[in-house]
């Protein structure tokens, strides 16, 4: 939506504020247990801890491992029931030794831990696999909150190419700290200004040269690539890349936003691509919202009713078109992507992906006459055109 989505971005900060202003403060710190699950020859470490009804998956990037969440787990944990782990290969699992579907390394986690259902989270090569897990396994999947993904099926520029080789170089005379060194000062990695977290990558790769070295060559992946399958995906989709990263990552963030029916997508204002190392206080701030969503609960509406409401609506400036699709009614402005909605009652209705609810208004006769629309605050009423 125009106003409806966009002004997220601007507001942020006081959407998290209010948030968080209406839970109580605990000072309880949440247990984190870890253990080792062997799944078909390779034994990967992984740590869960909290509770609540959501569960939340945090899916790492293809540099650092599960150490790259160290500065949201508390407060996640504190909320959420979360886990996090180490792919094949990564930080503290065991690489491959056989072929393997990273899809199904996730699956098994999950199941060993009796989640059925998920928000994933994923950053980069880790937004990738919570696309692939989606389309895999759909009744898993509570949402997808992605980080500066990438897209299986998608190609890369030859800068991006060149600059992972002059990145890696050191690695060929054995000099893992000289190429963990080259990523750490790497522009697009990490934002000026964040030393913190640029010392933060040098150290993690310094200390875990094996996730330099991973080459992902076991790995198996759909016959059909993910990016010629995104309209398949019907979990809410959040998409937030770093105004610094790279312009591939920039590239391949849009397509998913125009893949996928309903994703929204924002700017995090000066960070690269680790926005979790980098501002890890602004990230929870869009996360924690996203996930409370999803939390929110819904109920069934029948077919004729939700067939009374299509049609075209006068919010001001702009026209609101009510649809329906696969059984959900879906908004849509001018020049902005379909988005489904969801029922709270029979009359009432919101987005998944942002702050936004609309209730359609009968006349006496039981005609719908208008639709009060509530977002950012503010009310608006559309009378039906």
């Amino acid at each position: 939506m125009p106003s409806i989505v966009r002004r997220l971005a601007a507001l942020a900060l006081f959407y998290g504020a209010i948030s968080n202003a209406g839970r109580p403060q605990t000072a309880t710190v949440e247990k984190t247990v870890s253990g080792r699950l062997e799944i078909s020859g390779s034994k990967i470490y992984y740590e869960e801890c909290g509770s609540g009804p959501s569960a939340v998956v945090l899916l790492h990037d293809g540099l650092l491992h599960s150490v790259t969440w160290d500065l949201m787990w508390k407060p996640l944990c504190a909320k959420y029931h979360t886990v996090r782990y180490d792919r094949r290969g990564y930080g503290r699992s065991e690489a491959p030794k056989t072929q393997f579907a990273p899809t199904e390394d996730l699956y098994a986690l999950l199941a060993h831990l009796k989640i059925e259902r998920a928000v994933v989270v994923g950053n980069s090569a880790g937004g990738a696999l919570a696309i692939d897990y989606a389309l895999a396994h759909p009744e898993m999947v509570e949402g997808l909150f992605l980080i500066g993904p990438v897209l299986d099926g998608m190609g890369v520029s030859t800068a991006f190419i060149e600059r992972r080789e002059k990145n890696m170089a050191p690695l060929k005379n054995g000099d893992a700290k000289g190429a963990a060194e080259n990523w750490s000062k790497d522009r697009f990695i990490i934002g000026e200004g964040h030393d913190a977290a640029r010392k933060r990558v040098y150290d993690v790769l310094a200390e875990n040269p094996q996730n330099l070295k991973y080459t992902g060559e076991f790995e198996i992946h759909n016959s059909r690539p993910s990016n010629s399958r995104l309209g398949e995906i019907h979990a809410p989709a959040s998409i937030v890349v770093g105004e610094f990263d790279i312009s591939d990552v920039h590239a391949h963030a849009g397509a998913i936003e125009a893949g996928i029916p309903g994703a929204e997508r924002d700017i995090i204002i000066n960070a690269g691509h680790l926005v979790q190392l980098e501002q890890p206080e602004v990230l929870l701030e869009k996360l924690g919202p996203f996930i409370d969503l999803q939390e929110r609960k819904t109920v069934s509406v029948p077919l004729d009713i939700l067939q009374t409401y299509t049609g075209l609506y006068s919010a001001g400036s702009w026209i609101l078109t009510i649809g329906l699709e696969g059984g959900h009614l879906t908004a849509q402005v001018p020049g902005q992507s379909v988005s489904p909605l969801f029922a709270e009652s029979r009359s009432k209705f919101f987005l998944k992906t942002a702050d936004f609810e609309i209730e359609f208004a009968k006349d006496s006769t039981g005609k719908v006459t208008r639709a009060v629309i509530h977002q950012d605050g503010e009310t608006t009423k559309a009378p039906r055109m």
